[in-house]
């Protein structure tokens, strides 16, 4: 039992390594493409709305293609493909610096860069809830919190090398340090004894028992074996399609969680890809801009860890977190319009990704706790898919805002907007377990 232990001891942080790990490299990515957007345009002299939808794409197909990590890791197990993954991840990096148009980058990444992403994003997030049956909250926390790192990072490191390498040489850079995850995965243990030996099979205890062999003639076992090919067809089709875990959607309590990931997620990608964008915008240097989202970076790790912390102790409920935290981030996109001085966007900055990445590893908590440990990689991938949908139908609209009116206010204003409707999810709940509790009451009235 003490081996077992500590095999999921190992798996577990294992597993928190590789999650940071992609968090900053997600950053890297998305963050990285959002500041290179300005020379990006004048690269390949589009408009800011074609250029910051094709970016939106990329993000798109990050969340669709989280579908088939339950298949893959079932078929391969999470050490291969993660592994796999990681080192897909750099190379398609690498490849798709020496892209000739913005329509060539954005095939590049979003075809090889986003399902590798996607796949190791979201079975090492399961893999975190089925190891760690204590201190989850930390865990998560620690973990995401490499988003946070990469934040901070990103916006200096990429105007660094746009600056000095060009964009051509800043992605080859990035492609080769992002390779690094697939050294991370390796660390992974494969599926072995460890994990299964909780499990046990009954062993007849009757020395002289034999194994039973029913009789049947010739004729019997040859039809059989005719009319089990389609019932082995079926039940291996079912199977697939059990793996795609896609029964998950049909639980109201799926949809309750699904909400404010899809909502947080959906809102966190628009504002990578145009808040440098936006700062410049409003007159503010690419340095400034870069200086705002480092600060947002560090309040995104320490709001990652403390509220993570606070939640795992008890001293609040994880629900009430929940809302405050979604309250935040949402203000603090509804007065975009009247934020114009340095500090002002420093500290809305601050907030709003502090809150929104506490917001969003807050959120797996409460997944597990509404769905289960079992289920948390089909619902991440399904909540990656709706996520996907709304990138490919709406991610064009902050650029195309600034294209009408040269302003990203009113669009951020909007993206705040759509933030606040997350708390329409945690209002189902509450309403949810009020007709249950009178449920009761009107089936025995006395």
């Amino acid at each position: 039992m003490g081996r077992v232990q500590a095999g999921r001891s190992h798996q577990g942080w294992c597993a928190v390594l590789c999650l940071f790990v992609s968090y900053v490299l997600w950053l890297w990515l998305i963050k990285g493409l959002g500041v290179m957007l300005p020379t990006l345009q004048e690269q390949f002299a589009a408009q800011t709305w074609l250029v910051g939808w094709m970016l939106s794409i990329i993000t798109a197909f990050i969340c669709v293609t989280g579908l088939f990590a339950r298949p893959l890791e079932v078929i391969f197990g999470t050490r291969t493909v993660v592994t796999v993954g990681g080192f897909i991840f750099g190379v398609s990096m690498i490849i798709a610096s020496f892209s000739t148009s913005i329509v060539m980058l954005t095939s590049i990444l979003a075809l090889t860069a986003g399902p590798a992403l996607s796949v190791v994003h979201i079975l090492t997030r399961a893999l975190l809830g089925r190891c760690f049956t204590t201190n989850y909250g930390m865990a998560v926390g620690i973990g995401t919190s490499g988003g946070a790192v990469g934040l901070i990072t990103v916006g200096p490191f990429t105007q660094l090398l746009l600056d000095t390498y060009g964009w051509r040489g800043a992605l080859l850079i990035l492609g080769g340090l992002t390779m690094h995850l697939g050294v991370c995965g390796a660390l992974l243990r494969s599926a072995s004894t460890d994990e299964t030996n909780d499990s046990y099979q009954p062993v007849s205890t009757e020395p002289n028992e034999e194994p039973k062999v029913s009789s049947t003639s010739a004729e019997e076992t040859g039809n059989l074996k005719q009319s089990s090919r389609l019932g082995a067809f079926k039940d291996a089709l079912g199977a697939q399609i059990k793996h795609f875990g896609f029964s998950v959607c049909f639980k109201f309590s799926f949809w309750i969680t699904a909400v404010p990931f899809i909502c947080s997620r959906f809102v966190s990608d628009q504002w990578m890809i145009y808040y440098v964008s936006q700062a410049e915008a409003k007159g503010f240097s690419p340095y400034d801009a870069v200086t705002f989202t480092t600060a947002g970076g560090v309040g995104n790790v320490v709001f990652r860890i403390l509220f993570g912390c606070i939640v795992d102790k008890g001293w609040l409920k994880l629900r009430p977190v929940i809302a405050l935290m979604i309250t935040l981030s949402s203000s603090a996109m509804l007065i975009t319009p009247w934020i114009n001085s340095y500090w002002l966007m420093m500290v809305t900055a601050v907030f709003y990704c502090g809150s929104s990445g506490a917001g969003a590893s807050l959120n797996d908590l409460y997944t597990r706790e509404l769905l289960g440990p079992d289920l948390l990689a089909c619902a991440f991938a399904w909540m990656e898919l709706v996520t996907a949908i709304l990138c490919f139908s709406l991610g064009f609209f902050p650029g195309w805002m600034y294209d009408q009116t040269g302003s990203f206010d009113w669009a951020f204003f909007i993206l705040g907007c759509i933030t606040a409707l997350s708390l329409m999810a945690l209002l189902m709940e509450c309403f949810q377990a009020r007709c249950k509790s009178k449920q009761p009451a009107i089936s025995n009235p006395n």
